[in-house]
């Protein structure tokens, strides 16, 4: 049986009086600090230590903090139809699976939408995989795209099939979109030309029109999330601050 993407026996931490407040203090300060030219790990280690956090809440501070550098604003969702979109395949899928198994979501001091799963080079299949993969193409279908190109980490775990799940449910869905793995998603992604799904803050940062369909999903075709850490009113939730 596989496992779900759901709360690690850690999370907990997340919810004991008075952690989210203190979270929500440690992510305007990391923020402010890396907006004004500090490296990302002494600041995290400086904040980190200041606010006594886990090594959890440290990965998510760093998920929800944001060093203010220029992107473009996100295209509205009406914007997308018609539009090719390169998708960031493991970046969406794990954030999809996170919200539908009731892990840590959060929502970062820029507005995109993030998970704390923390895969690095071996990605395994959970419960929610395949309902992640289909209630994306059902968001690309609203959405009226023209096409749909996903990209997936070669060196990274069953990203072969990944990539035939997402084939395979454009078939039986009619959504136009395909998949294919490489060892260069980043620089497929900042060459896109077209529309980048990601909330990976190094792309975005790039100079790319983008979209978080993550967070469009989450907050239009899933129910509300039960472990979401909002840390978007710094900055509206516009990702432009």
């Amino acid at each position: 049986m596989r496992k779900h993407r759901g709360l690690a026996p850690e999370d907990k931490t997340f919810f004991e009086p008075g952690r989210i407040e203190k979270l929500e203090e440690a992510v305007k300060d990391l923020s402010w600090m890396l907006r004004r030219g500090y490296s990302q790990k002494a600041a995290v280690e400086l904040v980190g230590n200041r606010y006594q956090l886990s090594k959890r809440e440290r990965h998510a501070l760093i998920h929800a903090a944001w060093d203010g550098k220029r992107r473009n604003p996100p295209l509205p969702p009406e914007a997308l139809r018609g539009k090719t979109l390169c998708i960031d395949g493991f970046n969406l899928l794990i954030t999809l699976e996170t919200a539908l198994g009731g892990g840590i979501l959060i929502r970062g001091a820029d507005g995109c939408y993030r998970d704390i799963a923390n895969v690095h080079g071996n990605y395994a299949f959970r419960a929610e995989t395949e309902e992640a993969v289909a209630v994306a193409a059902e968001a690309l279908k609203r959405l009226g795209v023209k096409e749909v190109l996903w990209y997936f980490d070669r060196p990274v775990s069953n990203s072969g099939r990944i990539a035939q799940l997402v084939d395979e449910t454009a078939e039986k869905t009619g959504v136009p979109m395909r998949a294919e793995t490489t060892d260069r998603v980043d620089a497929k992604l900042k060459a896109c030309g077209d529309v980048v799904v990601t909330a990976d803050a190094v792309i975005l940062e790039s100079g790319v029109t983008w979209f978080d369909l993550g967070g469009w999903i989450v907050e239009n075709l899933l129910p509300p999330p039960t472990s979401l850490l909002d840390f978007s009113r710094e900055c509206g939730g516009s990702g432009s601050c």
